[in-house]
């Protein structure tokens, strides 16, 4: 019966810090996120787990270039994605593993161990209104100065395959 009264009160605190009217939600759009093959020179997929050459999902760091310098992002509370990026199984009629990265900054570095690393180029540009719900978009991705994805010609939907030399 104690409860009861808090809960009232938590419903009150709700109407009362709610949107003005004719405002709307903001729901940033993943036009940030691009998908990653990783196989090596024989077409053996690196990014599945259950494989030895595997690079293992627990080394793999992702760092921002911001004012010159690399930073390494974690986000511990954001559990589906706490290191921007997560390994994701083969779909229907897929083989192999892909890895969603988010491209934060023009210039991503994702760190496969401790003596290897990629470095992403992006054109991202900012879309929406910067004042209400300011999101960015992916235009382009270079990978070793090649063009690897362009979002205004693909057809394949967003992501490239990086062959790696082991």
């Amino acid at each position: 019966m104690k409860k009861l009264p808090l809960f009232f009160l938590v419903i009150l605190a709700g109407f009362l810090s709610s949107c003005e009217e004719g405002t709307q939600p903001c729901y940033p759009i993943d036009n940030n996120r691009i998908n990653i093959q990783v196989l090596d020179q024989e077409g053996k997929d690196l990014l599945d787990q259950t494989k030895e050459l595997a690079f293992s999902s627990n080394q793999i760091k992702i760092f921002y270039e911001r004012n010159g310098s690399l930073e390494e992002f974690y986000n511990g509370q954001m559990t589906n994605m706490r290191r921007n990026f997560r390994i994701i199984p083969p779909e229907t009629g897929e083989d192999f593993y892909s890895m969603e990265v988010i491209l934060d900054t023009e210039k991503t570095v994702i760190q496969w161990n401790p003596s290897e690393a990629d470095t992403l180029l992006a054109n991202i540009v900012p879309i929406g209104d910067p004042d209400f719900c300011p999101t960015r978009m992916v235009k382009e991705v270079f990978h070793q100065g090649e063009l690897k994805w362009d979002g205004s010609t693909s057809q394949t939907g967003r992501g490239f395959t990086i062959v790696k030399e082991l």
